[in-house]
């Protein structure tokens, strides 16, 4: 686990979260020896900032739409439903690909170099 403090652009990037200590905080694999206190270089994989905002932020919405048009090919109201249930079913999804890309190695951020 890296931390580091936050930046303007900590906002906009969603990569890590929030440590108990207030810093901002990063899973990264530790190649290079670093050790508790040393400054260290994170290389943020290319995929993750591709990948992860579409997956994040458009399965679950795909997934309403989706239950919507549907349910409106029987009634207002079964479009609602089937949208609201499609929505939870989205997010399920989308906990079960978080579970299976955190594996993925090519998705693993990386402590490039010691600073």
């Amino acid at each position: 686990m890296v931390e580091f403090p936050s930046s303007s652009n900590c906002a906009r990037c969603g990569a890590c979260s929030a440590a108990a200590s207030g810093k901002m905080a990063l899973e990264a694999d530790n190649g290079v020896g670093a050790q508790v206190g040393d400054s260290v270089l994170v290389g943020i994989s290319g995929p993750s900032k591709v990948v992860f905002p579409f997956v994040v932020f458009g399965l679950p919405i795909v997934f309403l739409f989706i239950g919507y048009f549907i349910g409106n090919l029987i009634s207002e109201q079964l479009a609602i439903i089937l949208g609201v249930a499609a929505l939870v079913l989205g997010f399920f999804a989308l906990r079960m690909l978080d579970r299976k890309l955190i594996k993925s190695k090519r998705f693993k951020n990386r402590i490039t170099k010691k600073i």
